[in-house]
């Protein structure tokens, strides 16, 4: 092969790779922009009183420090707890990280509801919502949960309301936006991938979650739920 069949011939799969990356952009994006519009269009809530009733609130977790609630997590249990209380929910579903013995979502965000009087049967704690596909296949299966009110903020929510729709869960979207977070701009780009992620996972493989297990019917006490946590 001479010097210009080479040229040729790395042009040729320069070419296709370039080709390639712009229409793997397109298609992120298209998805990415598809999944945002079904959520928009669902009439999400910003306030707990325009919330339609339901039986649960979800509240993923997300990090802590030690036994402190990082801020996006403290805004999403009290935004659980106005549900709680104001009788738009009758049952609270916390759904965290409890990977390793070095790091527990779920132990802080089970006593934010203790302390603020939430009844213990109507706490439910899953210890593997590592991710949101985890906790809304979990809540589907597990928790046998059929309609809910997702806690999170606005960024979170356009992925949440994909995965729930797709795991046959009527679920209405909380956003509990309360402040201006530090990071806001880095968890709005990683969502662009998370909602890409999700995709794949429940179109394309049918991507199970990490654990499954016994079920613990929402309608039901929380309190055995809690193995791992506090108890």
């Amino acid at each position: 092969m001479n010097e210009v069949d080479s040229f040729v011939k790395i042009k040729k799969w320069a070419m296709l790779l370039f080709l390639l990356i712009i229409w793997s952009s397109i298609l992120v994006f298209a998805i990415d922009a598809h999944m945002q519009s079904a959520y928009e269009k669902t009439n999400p809530s910003k306030n707990h009183r325009t919330v339609p009733k339901a039986t649960v609130a979800i509240v993923p977790g997300a990090a802590v420090y030690g036994l402190t609630p990082s801020p996006i997590l403290v805004d999403r249990l009290r935004c659980a707890l106005y549900l709680y209380r104001s009788g738009k929910v009758k049952k609270i579903l916390l759904s965290g990280d409890n990977g390793t013995a070095y790091y527990n979502e779920l132990k802080p965000m089970l006593q934010f509801m203790l302390k603020n009087g939430v009844k213990k049967e109507d706490v439910f704690v899953d210890h593997a919502g590592f991710r949101t596909l985890d906790t809304l296949i979990r809540a589907r299966a597990v928790y046998q949960v059929q309609d809910a009110i997702f806690v999170s903020q606005k960024f979170h929510q356009a992925r949440a309301h994909f995965i729930a729709r797709k795991v046959g869960i009527e679920m209405h979207s909380y956003e509990s936006d309360m402040r201006e977070y530090k990071y806001t701009n880095y968890y709005r780009f990683r969502e662009i991938l998370a909602r890409n992620l999700a995709w794949v996972d429940l179109i394309l493989f049918k991507t199970p979650p990490r654990f499954l297990g016994d079920p613990f019917p929402i309608q039901g006490s929380g309190i055995p739920t809690w193995k791992g946590s506090i108890l």
